[in-house]
């Protein structure tokens, strides 16, 4: 669970990384950051929800750091 700030820089939607996932899913990067705050919450129905794509812990934590970097 992520205890940082959760709100995403507006240049992490271009990032080349968030863009590289969006094309893996067949989605657009908002959505992929949309999902990853999804599956960082302490409540996450994401699991249960029918027909959403699930990010990989190794994709959960490179947007993790990505996000540490840009709100440094």
């Amino acid at each position: 669970m992520m205890n940082r700030q959760t709100d995403v820089p507006e240049e992490m939607y271009d990032d080349e990384v968030v863009c590289f996932f969006a094309d893996r899913y067949h989605v657009t990067p908002r959505k992929v950051m949309q999902r990853f705050v999804e599956q960082d919450s302490p409540v996450s129905e994401a699991e249960t929800t029918p027909g959403t794509f699930r990010l990989e812990e190794n994709e959960m934590a490179i947007l993790r750091d990505m996000i540490a970097v840009y709100h440094s």
